[in-house]
C-alpha cells in the first residue's frame, strides 16, 4: 500500500471538498447530506486504510475509553437489540447511527485533518442557513404576493413557524439549531483574525438570520440566543449593547402579549399556558405533559426497558390510555432524549445519557473554549424538548459536534473585544 499513498493528496482534497458540501447541506436538504456524507466516508475511510501504521493501533489502544463513551448512541441500540423483537426496524436504526462510530473513529486517528477544516465546516454552515432562509423567505413571499396578503403575514399562522421551515423539508427545532449554531459562529468570526468570512458578510449574516430564528419561531432556539446573548454582553461588559438588547427584547415582548389575535402571543405565551389552563379557545403545548407516557413505560421495564425500537408501542398504549389522540395518532416520540432512553434502556439508557454529556462537556472544559460551551448547550437544551437522536438531522449534528471538540486547537480560542 506505500505505493498507494501517491493518491493521498487527492483523496485529502477530495474528502475536504465532501465534508464542507456535507455540512452546507444539512440545513438545506437532508439526502444531498446523506448523499455527501456517504461518499467522504468511504472515499476517507480508503485514505484511512492506506495511511494504516502502527501508530494507529497505539492511538486506538489510547483513545479506546472515549471512542466507547462517544460512541454511546450506537452501543446502547446494539445492547437493546440483543433483547428487543423489533429486529427490522431496529437495523434500520442502526443504519442510521453506523456514520457516528466510522467519523469518531476517524476523527481520533486524523486530527490534524480536521483541525485544519473547523472554520471551512462552520462558514459552510453559516452559508447553508443564509441559502435556508432566502428559500424559505422567497417561497413565502411569492405565495404572500399571489395570495394578496401583506408582507406582515410573513409572521402569521400561515407562513411562519412549521409553514416556513417545511418549504425546505426540515424539522423547525432542527434548523432553529442549526441558525443558533451559525449566529454563534458569525460572532466568533467577528473577533477572530483569521475569519474565513468578511466582516460585512458576518453582520449581514448574523442580521438576517437572527429575524430568521425569530420567523422560524422555534422557542428552544430562541431561548438559547436570548440567554447567551445576555451572558455574552454581560461577560464582555458591553453594557450600551447590552440595554438594546434588553429594550427590543422588552419592546418585542410588549408587543407580543399585548396584542389580541395575535401567532407570536399564541405561539410563545398561549401554548406555554404557564399561568392559565387550557380551554377550547386557547391551546396547550402538551410535549411536558406527555413524559408521563414515557416514565409510564419506563416503570414497566426500569432496568433495561423493552429494548430498541420496542418502546413505541407501550408509549402508545399511555397515550390511549391518557386519550392522547394527537399522540397517540402520530406516534409521538418521548420528544426529551432522556426520557427517550429511559422509556427504551431504562436505568441502563439514563445512566448512558448522563455518562456521554458529562464527557462531552468534561471534553469542552478541557479545550477552555466558549464557543464549544455555547454549541455543545444549545445542543443538550435542545434535547430537553426533541429527541435529537432518534432523528437524522440531530445525528449528522452531533458528528459535527464531536469533529469541533475533539479537533478544536486551544489556539482557536480568541478575546473578544471592541478593537478586534
Amino acid at each position: 500500500m506505500i505505493g498507494l499513498t501517491k493518491f493521498n493528496p487527492y483523496l485529502e482534497k477530495g474528502s475536504r471538498v465532501l465534508l464542507i458540501l456535507m455540512v452546507f447541506m444539512l440545513p438545506l436538504s437532508l439526502f444531498l447530506n446523506n448523499l455527501f456524507l456517504s461518499i467522504f466516508l468511504g472515499l476517507f475511510g480508503i485514505y484511512t486504510i492506506l495511511n494504516f501504521s502502527g501508530d494507529t493501533f497505539e492511538k486506538i489502544k489510547k483513545n479506546f475509553p472515549l471512542l466507547i463513551i462517544l460512541n454511546i448512541p450506537l452501543v446502547i441500540l446494539l445492547i437493546g437489540m440483543t433483547y428487543s423483537p423489533e429486529t427490522k426496524q431496529g437495523l434500520k436504526e442502526l443504519g442510521r447511527l453506523v456514520p457516528v462510530i466510522l467519523m469518531v473513529f476517524f476523527v481520533v486517528l486524523n486530527i490534524a485533518f480536521f483541525s485544519g477544516l473547523i472554520k471551512h465546516l462552520l462558514s459552510a454552515l453559516v452559508l447553508g442557513c443564509v441559502v435556508s432562509a432566502a428559500i424559505s423567505w422567497g417561497g413565502a413571499i411569492v405565495e404572500i404576493y399571489q395570495n394578496g396578503d401583506a408582507i406582515s403575514a410573513l409572521f402569521s399562522k400561515e407562513y411562519a413557524y412549521h409553514e416556513l421551515s417545511e418549504r425546505i423539508g426540515i424539522h423547525t427545532p432542527y434548523l432553529g439549531l442549526f441558525v443558533n449554531t451559525s449566529i454563534g459562529f458569525c460572532v466568533y468570526s467577528f473577533y477572530d483574525e483569521e475569519r474565513v468570512l468578511s466582516k460585512k458578510f458576518l453582520i449581514f449574516s448574523m442580521l438576517f438570520l437572527i429575524i430568521f430564528l425569530f420567523n422560524l419561531m422555534a422557542r428552544n432556539a430562541i431561548f438559547c440566543f436570548i440567554l447567551f446573548g445576555l451572558l455574552f454582553l454581560v461577560n464582555n461588559r458591553k453594557y450600551f449593547s447590552l440595554t438594546i438588547f434588553i429594550g427590543i427584547l422588552a419592546a418585542l415582548t410588549v408587543f407580543t402579549f399585548a396584542t389580541e389575535k395575535n401567532f407570536l402571543r399564541d405561539r410563545f405565551f398561549k401554548s406555554v399556558n404557564i399561568f392559565e389552563n387550557e380551554t377550547i379557545f386557547s391551546k396547550r403545548d402538551g410535549r411536558f405533559d406527555r413524559l408521563s407516557a414515557s416514565f409510564e413505560v419506563f416503570k414497566q421495564f426500569p432496568l433495561f426497558g423493552p429494548g430498541t425500537a420496542n418502546e413505541d408501542g407501550f408509549r402508545r398504549e399511555q397515550y390511549y390510555i391518557n386519550r392522547d389522540s394527537e399522540a397517540y395518532n402520530d406516534n409521538y416520540n418521548a420528544h426529551n432524549q432522556l426520557m427517550e432512553y429511559l422509556s427504551t434502556y431504562g436505568i441502563l439508557g439514563g445512566l448512558s445519557y448522563v455518562a456521554l454529556f458529562l464527557v462531552l462537556f468534561k471534553l469542552v472544559y478541557d479545550k477552555k473554549s466558549y464557543f464549544l460551551l455555547f454549541v455543545l448547550s444549545c445542543f443538550f437544551i435542545a434535547n430537553i424538548s426533541e429527541s435529537l437522536m432518534e432523528r437524522s438531522w440531530g445525528i449528522i449534528y452531533y458528528i459535527l459536534i464531536v469533529i469541533l471538540i475533539l479537533s478544536w486547537d486551544k489556539k482557536s480560542n480568541i478575546k473578544m473585544n471592541w478593537n478586534a
